[in-house]
């Protein structure tokens, strides 16, 4: 029998150790916390405890507030001082010393992906369609852990550390070289309602360190929603949203042919991701723009990746551009003579347009909810900003309708100027079109669109940025867009490229 059960270990041993994937480290990862339907069923969870900052010893209170789906609030206080950091599904915000702000950018991506992963959990990657690489192991305080990285949704990362032997989750991290870079170290796991939490959280956050000790946890308690909503003492009245709208799609018509008398250049950044997260194809080109005097513009093309256009491949961008110009301006002045041989048929269609906006507008204000408005400084403009998303009383009847309430976010107003000034959002679920036979858009796919006033006279754009993922027929990929708006010039509409002899 000894001699059996040597054999019998010689050849265990033998056998090529079992492949760690992902999927087997999240696996054991929902195990070691009850199973994934028991995280599953965590709805929300409430943690408050003590709060030392390592650099000067100085104590307060620390809470932590997360309710399903994406929701949190992060609040660290050290009297006389507060910082708060929260997410309410639709913008991220912060309130300290400074006061009370809308986050933007990179800040508020994170905030978003904080929500995402604490209240998800892990409990469903496959369903929350997160990609998740495993990039090897690595020592977090003293301890071998997995290195997962977690692509929450597009531009919303983190780094998770679980450990090899107790399969709990000893780190989390993001943003890093970011300013808002924040990572969070666990110890001390306790089960409450048979949940193992950390009782001890170490954290790191913009250059300081502090220490956690957590004196309550609970789960599935009621949480009021409010607790994420933008401060109220910075709250301002909503106006009429309908009249707001109008107002805005008016404007753009008025300033229409002021906007028609700017030439500007556009550095646009395109970087495309295949199905499996790899690094895909990533290019930099950079254009002229001219607009054309009855409407519309022309791009002319002059660098890619940073290298000007020179020889064959210029002449020929070149040509192609008078080309489309020279045609493009005919069919303009064609239609605008068009328009002034029939001065009553243009107005009519004007009219017609006209409806057609109020009715568009008609339908986003009874699909979307407004909520949360707040008067804000936003690049050294006093602006109107308030929060969007779908209104949950309301069962959309169009496509349109439908478009309105798949996405949420933060719209930001110059009230004065009737201009749009900055504009966040992100889709909240998948959307499809034809039912998904043609094509759909992953949720958490995003957008940012800004503008900037150029000689004090009219808003143009400066920065737009997309990430989405999406499938069209049978291919799926991901993508990154960034456009940057620069050098804005009064336009003679006279100008016409040439080449130059040297």
């Amino acid at each position: 029998m000894k001699t059996l059960t040597c054999l019998f270990l010689a050849a265990a041993a033998a056998l090529p150790a079992q492949k760690i994937t992902p999927e087997k480290v999240i696996d054991e990862y929902a195990k070691a916390m009850g199973g994934a339907k028991a995280l599953a069923r965590i709805q929300n969870e409430t943690i408050t405890g003590n709060v030392v900052d390592e650099a000067t010893g100085k104590s307060g209170s620390y809470s932590l507030i997360l309710k399903s789906p994406d929701r949190f609030y992060s609040e660290i206080v050290l009297e006389p001082q507060r910082e708060i950091t929260a997410y309410n599904g639709k913008s991220g915000w912060e309130d300290s010393a400074n006061g009370a702000r809308t986050l933007t950018g990179n800040a508020e991506k994170e905030a978003e992906g904080w929500g995402l992963f604490w209240n998800g959990r892990l409990a469903d990657a496959k369903k929350d369609k997160l990609i998740v690489q495993l990039k090897g192991t690595e020592m977090v305080r003293g301890r071998e852990a997995y290195h997962l990285q977690v692509k929450l949704a597009p531009g919303a990362m983190r780094d998770v550390y679980v450990d090899t032997q107790s399969h709990l989750i000893v780190g989390e991290a993001a943003g890093q070289g970011t300013p808002e870079e924040a990572q969070f170290d666990y110890d001390d796991y306790r089960p409450v309602n048979g949940t193992p939490t950390p009782f001890q959280i170490e954290l790191h956050k913009n250059g300081q360190a502090y220490k956690v000790s957590v004196t309550r946890a609970e789960f599935n308690t009621a949480v009021d929603g409010a607790v994420f909503d933008f401060p109220k003492a910075s709250l301002a009245p909503l106006p009429d949203m309908k009249a707001l709208f109008l107002d805005l799609s008016k404007n753009q018509k008025e300033v229409e042919d002021l906007r028609r008398q700017y030439t500007y250049r556009v550095t646009m950044e395109t970087e495309a991701e295949n199905a499996k997260d790899k690094a895909g194809s990533k290019t930099i080109q950079e254009s002229e723009v001219f607009p054309i005097a009855g409407g519309g513009e022309v791009w002319h093309l002059i660098a890619k990746d940073g290298k000007p256009l020179e020889g064959k491949e210029k002449e020929k961008e070149d040509a192609h551009f008078n080309k489309t110009y020279e045609e493009r301006t005919k069919e303009a002045a064609k239609e605008e003579a068009k328009r002034a041989a029939d001065p009553q048929k243009a107005a009519k269609e004007q009219a017609k347009e006209d409806a057609e906006d109020e009715k568009d507008i008609s339908k986003i204000l009874r699909a979307e909810r407004f909520t949360n408005p707040r008067r804000e400084r936003l690049h050294g403009q006093e602006l109107l900003a308030f929060d969007f998303g779908a209104n949950p009383d309301y069962k959309p009847k169009s496509m349109e309708e439908k478009w309105a309430q798949s996405m949420a976010g933060v719209l930001w107003v110059d009230e004065q100027a009737h201009e749009v000034v900055r504009l966040e959002a992100h889709f909240v679920d998948g959307m499809k079109i034809a039912g998904g036979i043609l094509a759909s858009v992953d949720k958490g796919s995003n957008f940012v669109f800004e503008q900037t006033k150029v000689n004090d006279e009219v808003w143009l754009p400066s920065y737009t940025e997309i990430h989405i993922g999406a499938r069209i027929l049978l291919f799926r990929g991901r993508g990154n867009v960034v456009q940057r708006f620069t050098d804005y010039k009064k336009f003679n509409a006279e100008s016409k490229i040439v080449a130059i002899e040297q």
